[in-house]
């Protein structure tokens, strides 16, 4: 700790903080009035710091002429030491705020990040604000370790025997007054069809071959189609009314529960894939919190 004389040490005790910002703004603008639009702060009550500052160490940091502000000897000095104090203090408040902070990465698809977690992540962030989390979206299976990522929240196919974490159902939906006039799995023929373009074929489960083999209903060349390469768009289509998308839970839950989507022939329902949370072995702290939440979540889903 530096030596301080009884002289200093007494007139530091007396100083503020917001006193020593004041003047070493006002030193920089030259400007009382600057000052304070820049620290939210009156002109009065910038101009009172300073002065109680003078006050402390008895001299004047200013003069006040017709033309303006200006430093006096002594103000020049304390503004260079005020300046590289300041300086010095906001770079180790930083490095302390960052040092206080975890930062998590996530992967998962881009329809899950976008329709389900995206929008809930605001709840995690209210229940631990000193972790930041980070969303890579990507349809691609990524090398947790090598690519850096803590955390994957994937789908897998149904393993037998084994309870998963929350399996989707998959039903047919569309807007509310369209899925009004579809009564019986006929009435879907002349309604157009909102399609999920998978040409690899690796999402089976979203075949409308499949949904209408099911319904015993013959594919009509006149039926009119609306493909999409982003399963997110397929839903935000539906809620258009522009036509009926395969919907997979959780992912259409909030366009349910808002009254954006109904469904269609509540009588079928399917089931999908399942999630399954994949954990880096080198996990960085704050992860297990963030997958406790993200487990409370999903399972919030399967009761409702």
């Amino acid at each position: 700790m530096p030596h301080l004389s009884p002289a200093s040490a007494n007139a530091l005790r007396a100083v503020s903080l917001e006193a020593l910002r004041g003047f070493e703004c006002s030193a920089r603008t030259l400007s009382f009035t600057a000052a304070a639009q820049e620290l939210c702060l009156t002109q009065s009550a910038v101009s009172k710091q300073v002065k109680s500052l003078e006050d402390v160490l008895g001299v004047a940091l200013f003069l006040r002429g017709a033309k303006g502000l200006s430093l006096t000897a002594e103000g020049r000095q304390l503004y260079d030491a005020t300046r590289a104090a300041l300086g010095q203090l906001g770079d180790a408040v930083d490095r302390v705020l960052v040092a206080s902070r975890v930062s998590i990465a996530v992967t998962t698809t881009p329809s899950f990040a976008s329709l389900w977690l995206v929008p809930k992540l605001a709840r995690f962030q209210a229940l631990a604000p000193d972790i930041d989390v980070r969303v890579d979206a990507s349809e691609a299976y990524a090398n947790l370790e090598r690519e850096g990522f803590d955390l994957a929240i994937r789908l897998a196919a149904p393993v037998a025997n084994e309870a998963p974490l929350l399996q989707e159902r998959l039903m047919l939906v569309a807007a509310p007054a369209l899925a009004a006039r579809i009564a019986t799995s006929a009435d879907l023929a002349s309604a157009p069809l909102l399609v999920f373009h998978d040409p690899a074929g690796r999402f089976p489960w979203m075949s409308w071959s499949e949904w209408l083999t099911r319904l015993q209903l013959a594919r009509s060349p006149r039926q009119p189609c609306l493909y999409f390469s982003q399963y997110e768009h397929v839903l935000n289509a539906a809620a258009q009314g522009a036509g009926v998308a395969i919907g997979r839970t959780p992912l259409v839950l909030p366009l349910l529960g808002s009254g954006k989507l109904g469904v269609v022939l509540p009588g079928h329902v399917e089931y999908g894939m399942t999630y399954r949370i994949v954990e880096a072995p080198s996990a960085r702290p704050g992860v297990r919190r963030f997958r406790e939440w993200l487990e409370a979540e999903l399972a919030a889903e399967v009761l409702g």
